[in-house]
């Protein structure tokens, strides 16, 4: 065979190893192409040994040691040719390895050829199996970049890769291989490293191991970091605290150790479980801090405690200890809330609990204002009241913080009831009446009211309670006069109860007056009482009295008593002799009574007029003829009788009585010759003021007055008395009785007697009296007893066997006599107006002393005056006396026995002072001679009557002066005196005692001959009038030939006798206005001219009259509405005499904004209806009074609303089904909105049929309304609508109306849509297609399964979108909806979809490390279809260096720092949570990868694709032949398949970078050290192959 290139291909299971080239002959000796290395391993683990040779012929592969020395082993050898060579591959498998098989080991080749230099047939190699190990603690790897803590002794770790049990592994111990490096760690197992002696790898400077694992089946490694285990240290806790109630409190502890600690929260008492604990960990270098935090929230005093952080860990499952620090935490302890009763002390404390180290400077309570209350942890308030309710605050200082607790005190206290409006209220029958009242209490007192009848009231049709938490209020509907009493609230809770009542008085027209009587009738009155029964529950405004006379028809009176309080009264001006009807009725608010009280009743007859005697003349000798006439009216009743007195000359008068039909009556049996006087008599009167007085037990004293008419005879005859008992039938007379009183004794004692009494005019007996009964006395009277004296009384009852054994005595005394009428000793004047008293008494022992004296004084002709002095005075002076008056004095003594007798009368006057100067002194020329003088009397006269008055008068510069004294009038004609004479005059007062000082002189001249009095005044005309004044004018005449002095005006009034007015006015004036007159008075005015000789010969006086004042304001007593377009209107006048009578009235009345309306109602009217009113609206009322002053002042305004009228109907338009559920109705709104605008309509409806009453279901303002609650289908419903204007509601307006049955549901229109697909969750959306749907049906499952098993959700009928979750990545689904309703379900609509692969993430970068100012990009590439949007990180937590730019997927370095080492994380939001992947870059510099000072970083990425050189590679000339050798590695073998290509059949996939590329452009190196791994591309399959292995 000749020599040609070959290419020897070996691949094991860690993929190509190497590809050499080499040649090869037709005949060759045995050469070993690969032998195992010298190796450890464990006793007990599987030991693989392999030798691959070739040659030609094959070779045979022969073990030492043989079978015999190394039991359990097997042999096993295979081959294979190409191109004409055979490759032998021998294993030597020990099953169970034991110490004992250590030894050299070799595998020999022998084919019969000489070994040629190209290689040799044998190889050695030792084989070592240790003991199996004694691992004290194991420790598993099972995450990547993992801290493992060791204890201090052999340790074993072990890896657990994911992926299921590894074929084998192998390890790196900081970048070295861990194999052959006894006596510090092995390995064994495959899968478990031992390190024999921690304490000597990890100590020093380098005290972190670095290993990694490596599953060589799987090409996956675990990177962890070896360290000495420490103990647990707490390196910081929290310190003892005191803090407020209601906060966050968080308390940190931190601890240290390796492993990292575990931090446990533990407290004495308190319950942690309600307490949130954070953790984490915070890496600082090699080492690890622990940070916990417990959070309590809200702190409260519950919480107080003493709190323990304990630190514990444990390596090796041995504990490596705990330790702990604690803190002492305090709240201040006060309770939440305190009730207190109002007036009691409140106590509370402020206490903490636990010993803490915090230094407590104050501790105080402050009150809900704030202010300090306290200033130690007691709180104390004495006698607390309500107003003190609130938040109490303890406050706790200390050197660095205030904490404080809050105590809400709340004071409990007794109901209280407080009215709101007036307590008693009057209201008209028929309204409604709403009482209000405010309540306070705690706790809330528990509200109830109570009617008139004291029962408690029951919301119902008549009454409405409402009530809230301080407010009440009870509306009684439509009140009538049961009604009327107390309502009562009460407020009570357990401490006490409160009431307050409101007087209810319903007001109806009141009951007419009961007991209408005449209790006096004369000609022209009649008295009248009576007695007032209900008054209506409203006072009496006034009495109304009417009265008629049917002998005056046509002519009626009223009399309006304004004081309701008046229970009589007298009409007068009445006609004698006339029969009244009279008409008494009450009235009040509410109005009249309802009928009136009357009575019938007549005035008396005047009495007949003295006849007038017409003629008397003799019919004979023994007869007179008498004849006469009477004048008689209407007034006076006809005669009943005449009487007829005749007396003869010097004899005594005869009366004969003749009938009342009589006007002539003959006289007879008269003596002959004998002149005869005739007079005519008639009864006298009844006697008047009957009295009767008991006297003792069997008399009584009588008394009486005598008649008003004697009956025409001068004086009465005597007085007749009868009496008898009482029920009796007989009277007892007697007579002939002279005086006015009368004693009747020998009566019956303890008996009522019955008496009248009756006059006598010598000729007829008056009527007897009105009966007067009286009772006789039943009490025995020991009687000419001693005044004032004890006596002893013994009293024995005696029968017919006896007296009495014991009598029975009892002490008494008689009462003292009344003193005797003390002696006046002297009655002296001491001053003008003071008269002194000096008395004596004479008395005896039947007198007790005088307790007191009573003067009496009576002025001249007035009424006397009692003063009453100490009864130990004898002298008494009178003082505020009237002057110059006579008193007449006289005084009686008081003592027990009572008033005594008064003394005789002593009289004297009062001195009198000078009286005033007479006033307004005028002079009158009365003629030529003679002047007229007048004055008016002086205003003071000095305590005693003017005497008279006297004139002194002189020529006007002359001496002396004439006196005229003694003049007793107020004017005085001096004659005789010289013509044309100026006179000077002057005019004194005397009183008896003092003359007044004199008037200032007046002047008067005496005029020449010629002049005469002017005369009167002409056209005397009121020019003017109102109601204080009336105004004058007049012509003068002619003046008398002497120019006119003055002109004199005087005016006087009826209706004012007492006033008089005189002007004096200058002579030229023609005018004149009287003032300040009464108003509406009557005047009579006289004008008189004066000339120097006199006044107007002739006085002229004119009447006239002041105007009427406009009638005062009326008040308004009552406006109530009586419908909703009628207010009543009631008012009172109060009207003097300066007023006239009202005309009219004219009434106001406006509506709420609105202008003023003015109605005119007759004057006699106190009540008018106002009609024609607005409904429901409010309205001011006033009104004046129009006489003939004019309009007057307007009363007050009175305010009250007009009642609102119920709607009419709102007219229903349609009600049309809108579908099966639905019922669109419609209206018109009501013609009649009642007075108020529509507020809103109630829609109510029910099933025709059903027997229920209306549901309503809607209310609304608009005129439409759909009905949905409540519809069914198929259904026959009334519906009504009713109109509400916030008062009465409208009567309802009805329609019929018929639901359709619901049809099958529609079916979806719009197929399903699927969207926001993931790998596990899709979102279903569909269109509603209308209708009536109850729900939806949908179902979904995958698609290569039936139906059957779908998974079916229920959708509500709104839903449109439903969200599926838990499905399988990467799989195909159908989804399928439907309706449903009531009547059927739709056919399905169906979709499909198909679910996302679950995402995968790369990082893509360099696979070395690369040099500083290297531009480098790391790519993170996110399969599976998903948004790439990615985001980048250090793995350490630290910021991206500034020289790296992170831009979507791909992280930026330009230009690579040293810094820039380290683990860069991608990291994608994935759908169930974030995914990550890691990527290490490491840069290096001129000189050196790594200091050794620094800590390596683990590293992500497979191991470098560097290799030693394993594989000799053989040259064959003439052909290019590639060999592959392919070593298979399994539990019981390892095969070794060579293949030769011409070509490469494979290509390498490569799966951080996703792309294929050819075998021949993956980069190999050839490096003499370095690590036993390599980096595998996995193979694909390439269809052009020419074989397969």
């Amino acid at each position: 065979m000749g020599t040609g290139p070959v290419t020897l291909l070996v691949i094991t299971f860690f993929g190509v190893l190497n590809a050499q080239t080499a040649t090869y002959y037709s005949t060759e000796a045995p050469l070993l192409l690969a032998t195992p290395d010298n190796i450890t391993v464990s006793a007990g683990t599987r030991l693989s040994l392999v030798c691959v040779a070739w040659g030609n012929p094959a070779p045979n592969i022969t073990w030492t040691p043989d079978a015999t020395a190394v039991p359990y082993q097997n042999v096993y050898t295979t081959s294979t040719t190409l191109n004409g060579l055979t490759y032998v591959v021998s294993i030597l498998e020990v099953c169970y390895t034991e110490p004992q098989f250590s030894g050299t080991y070799s595998c020999t080749a022998t084919n019969g050829v000489a070994a040629a230099s190209l290689g040799g047939n044998s190889a050695s190699f030792q084989v070592q199996v240790l003991s199996q190990p004694s691992c004290s603690s194991v420790y598993t790897v099972a995450s990547n970049l993992q801290y493992v803590y060791i204890n201090q002794e052999p340790s074993c770790i072990l890896c657990t890769l994911p992926g299921g049990v590894p074929t084998w592994y192998t390890w790196t111990i900081n970048n070295s291989s861990a194999i052959g490096q006894a006596g510090a760690y092995i390995l064994f197992n495959g899968s478990t490293l031992l390190i024999q002696d921690p304490l000597v790898l990890l100590t020093g400077a380098t005290n972190v191991l670095q290993v990694q694992c490596y599953d060589q089946t799987q090409l996956i490694s675990y990177q962890a970091y070896v360290a000495l285990s420490e103990p647990p240290v707490v390196v910081a806790g929290p310190q003892d605290i005191i803090t407020s109630s209601n906060l966050k409190l968080s308390a940190a502890c931190v601890a240290w150790g390796k492993p990292p600690p575990t931090i446990a929260w533990s407290s004495s008492n308190a319950n942690l479980t309600s307490f949130n604990t954070y953790t984490t960990t915070v890496s600082v270098g090699q080492y690890s801090y622990v940070v916990s935090i417990l959070e309590i929230c809200p702190t409260s005093f519950t919480s107080s405690d003493t709190y323990m952080c304990t630190a514990s860990s444990s390596s090796g499952g041995a504990s490596l200890g705990l330790t702990s620090s604690s803190f002492v935490f305090q709240v201040p302890n006060t309770p939440p809330s305190v009730q207190v009763v109002e007036n009691t002390n409140l106590q509370v404390l402020c206490s903490l609990v636990g010993n803490s180290s915090v230094v407590i400077t104050s501790v105080y309570w402050t009150d809900p204002l704030g202010s300090v209350v306290s200033n130690n942890s007691a709180l104390q308030v004495l006698g607390i009241q309500r107003n003190r309710s609130g938040v109490y605050t303890c406050t706790i200082q200390t050197t660095s913080s205030n904490s404080i607790s809050s105590t809400t005190v709340t004071v409990l206290y007794p109901p209280s009831v407080f009215t709101i409006g007036e307590q008693t209220v009057y209201i008209s029958q028929g309204f409604p009446v709403t009482l209000s009242y405010s309540f306070v209490g705690l706790p809330i007192p528990n509200v109830t009211w109570s009617g008139p009848s004291g029962q408690q009231i029951q919301p119902n049709s008549q009454f409405t309670v409402r009530t809230s938490s301080n407010f009440t209020q009870l509306t009684v509907n439509s009140l009538n006069r049961s009604d009327t009493g107390n309502y009562t609230c009460i407020a009570s809770n357990y401490l006490g109860l409160s009431s307050l009542s409101t007087a209810v008085y319903v007001q109806v027209p009141p009951n007419p007056p009961t007991n209408l009587i005449v209790t006096d009738r004369a000609a022209s009155t009649i008295s009248l009482s009576w007695s007032n029964g209900f008054n209506g529950n409203s006072p009496l405004v006034n009495v109304s009295i009417s009265y008629e006379s049917p002998n005056y028809i046509g002519v009626e009176g009223t009399m309006y008593l304004i004081l309701p309080e008046v229970y009589s009264a007298t009409l007068s001006g009445l006609h004698p002799n006339a029969n009244y009807s009279i008409h008494v009725a009450l009235v009040n608010a509410a109005g009249f009574t309802s009928t009136f009280t009357t009575v019938l009743t007549s005035t008396l007859s005047l009495r007949l007029m003295a006849p007038n005697i017409t003629a008397l003349y003799a019919n004979n000798s023994v007869q007179l003829l008498l004849t006469w006439t009477v004048v008689a009216d209407a007034t006076m009743a006809p005669p009943d009788s005449w009487i007829v007195e005749y007396t003869p000359s010097g004899g005594s008068p005869t009366n004969v009585t003749v009938p009342g039909s009589l006007r002539i009556f003959t006289l007879t049996g008269l003596s002959r010759g004998t002149i005869v006087q005739c007079q005519i008599s008639w009864a006298p009167s009844v006697p008047l003021n009957l009295i009767t007085t008991v006297l003792n037990l069997t008399s009584i004293v009588v008394s009486w007055a005598p008649p008003l008419d004697n009956g025409g005879r001068i004086i009465l005859h005597y007085y007749q008395i009868q009496y008898r008992v009482v029920g009796g039938s007989n009277f007892t007379l007697v007579t002939q009785i002279y005086d006015l009183q009368y004693t009747i004794m020998d009566l019956a004692y303890d008996t009522i007697y019955e008496l009248q009494i009756a006059a006598f005019n010598g000729i007829l007996f008056s009527t007897t009296t009105t009966p007067v009964q009286q009772k006789t006395g039943n009490v025995f009277t020991l009687s000419n007893l001693h005044p004032n004296a004890n006596y002893s009384i013994r009293i024995t009852l005696m029968n017919a066997v006896g007296l009495t054994s014991a009598p029975v005595t009892i002490a008494s005394s008689t009462l003292s006599l009344p003193l005797i009428a003390p002696i006046i000793s002297a009655l002296n004047a001491i001053s003008s107006t003071q008269l002194a008293l000096r008395w004596m008494i004479t008395a005896d022992v039947t007198m007790a002393p005088a307790d007191s004296w009573v003067v009496e004084y009576t002025p001249s002709g007035g009424s006397p005056t009692n003063v009453t002095v100490p009864g130990s005075l004898r002298i008494f002076t009178l003082t505020g006396l009237s002057r110059g008056t006579m008193y007449s004095v006289r005084l009686a003594g008081v003592n027990v026995a009572g008033l005594g007798p008064f003394s005789s009368d002593v009289v004297n006057t009062t001195t009198i002072d000078a009286p005033s100067a007479p006033l307004n002194l005028i002079t009158t020329v009365l003629n030529l001679t003679s002047i007229v003088v007048s004055w008016a009397p002086p205003l003071d006269n000095g305590g005693r009557a003017i005497a008279y008055y006297q004139i002194q008068y002189r020529v006007v510069g002359g001496s002396n002066f004439t006196l005229v004294t003694q003049i007793y009038d107020l004017q005085y004609t001096i004659m005789d005196l010289a013509y044309d004479t100026i006179y000077e005059l002057q005019v004194a007062a005397f009183n008896g005692v003092f003359f007044s000082t004199l008037t200032p002189s007046v002047q008067q001249k005496i005029q020449p001959a010629g002049i005469m009095p002017p005369d009167p005044p002409s056209n005397i005309m009121v020019t003017n009038q109102n109601a204080t004044s009336i105004s004058l004018s007049w012509n003068t005449g002619f003046d008398g030939n002497s120019p006119l002095v003055n002109v004199s005006i005087s005016y006087w009034s009826p209706n004012y006798p007492n006033d008089g007015t005189q002007y004096v006015l200058l002579p030229l004036v023609y005018s004149a206005t009287l003032s300040n007159l009464h108003p509406n008075a009557n005047y009579s005015i006289r004008i008189t001219m004066v000339n120097a000789l006199g006044v107007s010969s002739t006085l002229v006086t004119i009447a006239s009259s002041t105007l009427s004042l406009p009638l005062a304001a009326p008040i308004i007593s009552a406006l109530y509405a009586v419908s909703s377009t009628q207010l009543v209107v009631r008012w009172m006048i109060t009207a003097d005499v300066t007023m006239a009578p009202a005309d009219s009235w004219v009434v106001e009345y406006t509506p709420s904004g609105g202008s003023p309306t003015n109605v005119t109602v007759p004057g006699s009217l106190r009540i008018f209806t106002l009609t024609g009113l607005s409904r429901g609206t409010l309205y001011s009322v006033r009104l004046a009074g129009v006489n003939v002053a004019g309009l007057g002042p307007f009363s007050s305004y009175v305010v009250n609303t007009t009642t609102i009228d119920a709607p009419s109907v709102p007219e229903i338009q349609s009600a049309l089904p809108v579908n099966s559920t639905s019922i669109n109705v419609s209206w018109s709104p009501p013609v009649d909105n009642g007075g108020r605008s529509i507020q809103y309509y109630v829609i109510q409806i029910r099933v025709l049929g059903g027997g229920g009453s209306f549901t309503s279901v809607g209310q609304v303002l608009a005129l439409q309304y759909v009905i949905t609650a409540g519809v069914q289908d198929s259904t026959t419903y009334e519906v009504q609508v009713i109109a509400s204007n916030g008062g009465p509601i409208s009567m309802p307006s009805l329609i019929r109306v018929t639901t359709p049955p619901i049809g099958p549901p529609f079916p979806l229109n719009v197929m399903p849509q699927v969207y926001g697909l993931t790998d596990t969750t899709a979102v279903v959306t569909w269109v509603s297609p209308g209708g009536y749907i109850d729900n939806y049906t949908l179902q979904y499952k995958p698609s290569d399964q039936t139906w059957n098993g779908a998974i079916t959700y229920t959708a509500g009928p709104a839903a449109t979108i439903f969200t599926i979750t838990g499905l399988i990545p990467n799989t195909s689904y159908d989804i399928q909806v439907r309706t449903n309703n009531k009547n059927s379900s739709s056919a399905f609509a169906t979709q499909s979809f198909i679910t996302l692969a679950p995402p995968i993430v790369n990082v893509v970068g360099p696979v070395s490390a690369v040099s500083v100012g290297t531009a480098v990009t790391l790519i993170c590439v996110v399969q599976s279809g998903y948004n790439s949007t990615v985001s980048w990180s250090r793995a350490d937590g630290a910021s991206l260096p500034p020289e790296a730019n992170a831009k979507e997927n791909l992280l930026l370095f330009p230009s690579v720092q040293a810094q820039s080492s380290g683990i860069y994380v991608c990291t994608f939001a994935g759908s169930t949570g974030p995914i990550s992947e890691a990527f290490s870059l490491n840069v290096s510099d001129a000189t050196s990868l790594q200091t050794s000072s620094q800590l390596p970083l683990p590293s992500v990425t497979p191991p470098s694709t560097s290799i030693p050189l394993q594989l000799v590679i053989a040259v064959s000339v003439g052909a290019v032949v590639l060999l592959l050798c392919l070593v298979l590695m399994c539990s019981i073998c390892v095969v070794v398949l060579c293949v030769r290509l011409k070509k490469s059949p494979y290509k390498m996939k490569n799966p951080l970078y996703d792309t294929t590329s050819p075998l021949d452009a993956l980069p190999l190196s050839l490096e003499p050290t370095g690590s036993t791994i390599i980096e595998a591309p996995l193979v694909e399959r390439n269809e052009n192959a020419v074989s397969d292995f």
